[in-house]
Order: C-alpha cells, then sequence, then structure tokens
C-alpha cells in the first residue's frame, strides 16, 4: 500500500529521505529492481535465518547516516486497535548498533576488532498516522511523532540475552505508538467514541488535527474503563444510531438538521431544493474544473465499489488520480502552446495557464464539495421519508431524530455526572466549552 509511505515520506522531520524495506523477491524482475534501487528500497531477504544476512543492506544504508522506514505491524490496515508489532525493527536496531559498538574496522595483518569509545547512538523516531476518512477525497491526516527512542542503552543486554532484550525493546516502540494513535479494545467502544466526538463537535473540522486523536482516543478512555449501566446504555445507544444512519446513507449532519424541528416530507424537499440552488448559484465558478477533472470522481467511485479493503480503495482512487492528472495537464500545456504558435513565451504563458487552473480548482473544490455533499445528503434523507415502506420508512427516519436526541440528553448527563470523576472526559469537556466559547 502506497498511502502510508507517501505521508510517512513527507512529514519526515527535517526533509531527510527515507529508506522502505522490501521483500528481496521483488528484486527478481530487472526493472522494477532498478526502480526500487533508484528510489532507495532496502531489499530484506525474508527466508533467512542469518540476521546478519537479513540485515545487511540495511547497514549499508545505516552506515551513510541515511534512514530507514520500517512499518513494524507488517501490514496497513483499518483495525480499531494497532496490530501486534513484529519485532524485526527492534532486531535491525540492536544489531546495527552492536555492529557500530563494535566498530569492524580490521586490520588486513591482524583482523582486530577496536572497539568504539563513544559509538554513534542509534535512535528509533515513533510514528502514528491517523485517518479521518482514509477513503475519501479531500479528506484529513494527522501523522505525529513521538519523542526519539535511544537504542544504546538496551545494548549490553542485548549481548546477553537478544531475545529477551529485542522483545522489551518491541513493547517500548508499541508503548509510544498507542501514545500516537487511536486504539479500542472492539469497534463498540470505537464507534460509540467517534458518535460522541460527532453529536459533541458537529463537525469533524471543529477539532483541531493536533487534538483529533487526543479527544477521540480520551472518549475511548472513557468508555473503557466506566462500566455503569447508564454508561453502557449510552454505549449500546450510540451503536445503534451509527447503524442505522449506514443502513440509510445518512450522516448524523443530515438528520442534527431536524433536531429543534419536525421531520417531513415538504420540509425535506425544501432543504433539498434549497441545497440544490445554492449549488447552481456557486456551480458557473466551478464548472470549468469540474468539467475538467470529473473523471477523477467518476473513476474513484467506480475503484472503490469493487473493491474490498478500504486501503486498496485509497490507493486506487490516489493512482488513477494522478495519473490522469499527469496525461490532462500534460495535453492542456500542448494545446495552450499549440494556440501561441509553439514561441518560447508562449511555453511560459501555457504553463502559467496550467498553473493557475490546478490552483483556481484546488481553492475551490473543498467549499464545493461540502455543497455537493449537502445536494447528496438531503436527496437520499428526501428519499427515505419518501419511500414508505421497507427499510428506509418514514418512521425508521423518525426514529433517528427521536435517537439523536436521546443520545445528546444522555450524553449531556454522563458528561456532567463524570467530568470530575473521569480525567479523559474532563479533558474532552474542557476542550469542548473552548471551542464552543471561541464560536459564540
Amino acid at each position: 500500500m502506497i498511502v502510508d509511505p507517501a505521508i510517512f515520506a513527507y512529514t519526515f522531520p527535517h526533509k531527510r529521505k527515507l529508506h522502505f524495506w522490501a521483500k528481496n523477491s521483488l528484486f527478481k524482475n530487472p526493472h522494477a529492481a532498478k526502480i526500487l534501487k533508484s528510489s532507495g528500497v532496502v531489499p530484506v531477504d525474508r527466508t533467512t535465518k542469518n540476521n546478519k544476512a537479513l540485515f545487511a543492506s540495511t547497514f549499508e544504508v545505516l552506515k551513510l547516516g541515511e534512514v530507514v522506514a520500517v512499518f513494524p505491524e507488517g501490514t496497513s490496515h483499518s483495525g480499531s486497535k494497532l496490530l501486534d508489532l513484529k519485532d524485526g525493527t527492534s532486531w535491525a536496531a540492536l544489531e546495527y548498533a552492536k555492529y557500530i559498538s563494535e566498530n569492524s574496522e580490521s586490520d588486513d595483518d591482524s583482523h582486530e576488532i577496536k572497539r568504539q569509545a563513544t559509538p554513534a547512538p542509534v535512535v528509533i523516531s515513533p510514528l502514528g498516522i491517523t485517518y479521518v476518512q482514509k477513503s475519501k477525497y479531500r479528506s484529513l491526516v494527522v501523522a505525529e511523532y513521538g519523542p526519539p527512542i535511544d537504542v544504546m542503552p538496551y545494548l549490553d543486554d542485548f549481548i546477553k540475552d537478544a531475545r529477551t532484550t529485542v522483545k522489551r525493546l518491541t513493547r517500548r516502540i508499541e508503548t509510544e505508538m498507542y501514545k500516537l494513535t487511536i486504539n479500542a479494545s472492539d469497534w463498540e467502544t470505537m464507534n460509540a467514541a467517534v458518535m460522541s466526538r460527532r453529536l459533541m463537535f458537529s463537525d469533524d473540522r471543529d477539532v483541531a488535527l493536533e487534538d483529533f486523536v487526543k479527544i477521540t482516543q480520551s472518549l475511548i478512555n472513557f468508555y473503557s474503563t466506566d462500566s455503569a449501566d447508564n454508561v453502557d446504555k449510552l454505549k449500546s445507544r450510540l451503536n445503534q444510531y451509527k447503524t442505522a444512519l449506514d443502513d440509510l446513507s445518512l450522516s448524523d449532519t443530515d438528520i442534527a438538521r431536524y433536531q429543534e424541528r419536525d421531520i417531513n416530507i415538504p420540509g425535506a424537499g425544501y432543504t433539498l431544493f434549497a441545497h440544490v440552488f445554492k449549488c447552481i448559484i456557486q456551480l458557473p465558478f466551478f464548472l470549468p474544473g469540474l468539467a475538467f477533472h470529473w473523471p477523477i470522481y467518476v473513476v474513484g467511485k467506480l475503484s472503490a465499489k469493487y473493491e474490498k479493503y478500504e486501503e486498496s480503495r485509497a490507493q486506487n482512487k490516489i493512482m488513477l488520480g494522478l495519473i490522469w492528472l499527469i496525461l490532462s495537464y500534460t495535453i492542456m500545456f500542448f494545446a495552450v502552446w499549440l494556440l501561441l504558435f509553439f514561441t518560447p513565451l508562449g511555453a511560459v504563458l501555457a504553463g502559467a495557464v496550467v498553473f493557475i487552473f490546478a490552483w483556481y480548482h484546488v481553492i475551490l473544490v473543498d467549499s464545493h464539495y461540502d455543497t455537493f455533499k449537502d445536494v447528496v445528503s438531503s436527496y437520499r434523507l428526501l428519499a427515505a421519508l419518501a419511500s414508505g415502506k421497507g427499510s428506509t420508512s418514514h418512521e425508521q427516519v423518525e426514529g433517528l431524530v427521536l435517537t439523536r436526541r436521546q443520545c445528546l440528553y444522555d450524553l449531556s448527563n454522563i458528561c456532567d455526572k463524570y467530568a470530575l470523576k473521569s480525567d479523559d472526559l474532563r479533558y474532552v469537556m474542557d476542550y469542548y466549552n473552548q471551542v464552543k466559547s471561541e464560536k459564540l
């Protein structure tokens, strides 16, 4: 999967380039090997039990003062918590620490091994990557780095008992990564926390990115540690609410519009008309960019439909969109240049036109994308109300409004009752009051 490595490479501090591990079988194809090697990818022989052979290429990179990027879970996933970390990172770091401490500068005659007085530090920098909506265009992502872990203090223990020390270092890495990511023991707790956050803050963008992980994790911690009956009932109701929303392809924002007024077909029709009218008014400003970029959104939608895993959907959208942009902007450049008779000045102007067009689309896309989503959700709500019977009946939508009101009421009572008893809930409430006061 390319999304996580791309985020890793883009956000790594000090603009240092990263070398990623890849199984050495990928290097068998000469064309693939050329691309991988030129990209700084490090081959790893996973079939060998010899650590020296396993990490040979890694050591060559590290000796140059470069950075090796590793995903210790071994895969990209959308689970409710981190997977058990593999020990490869710890083995590589400790073996390299041992290697440089021994400083294998051997004399051709004596072949003596000299020990460095002050070996260079070997450091592991933990990273947590959290996606707000991984496979959605224009979604947000949090990449947070924790304090570096110095491997050298583990070296003496590693020399005495390698396997035990490796396990201990892996646990330390895991502990730091847990601090940087969102983790719940089960999806019921995760969903309850996410729905609580959405009920409290209305929009995910109301929570600053730097606080997104901590706010969500604090709610998870509260639901995980408090087993009172009223808390368990709220968890259950929040999960039922989320399931019902998913069944109707609706969001909490759609239902929130009817929090203070009756939900009915005329009202939903008026809301749809208002959003369509707003979209039409804005459309002339956005139409050129939309007409040019629509294949990206269509192809992305189609690719998502036939992919099982969210990581694959995200990857396909990025790759297909990138291919289209390269082709289409190249064609645009030469088309404009042709109109300017292929002159040197025409090339400069054509490049400027392409840049301005791309910038103009990016500037407008977020606000118009939100408007378009309002149109779609309003249509879905009207369709649900007008269907009359079945799983998307008028009564079921009305039930969602009532469920939301009950969830808000219960959540408010829980916050009032437990905010002083729970540090996690108190942090969330302090943040909520801060956001509320800023809006006022």
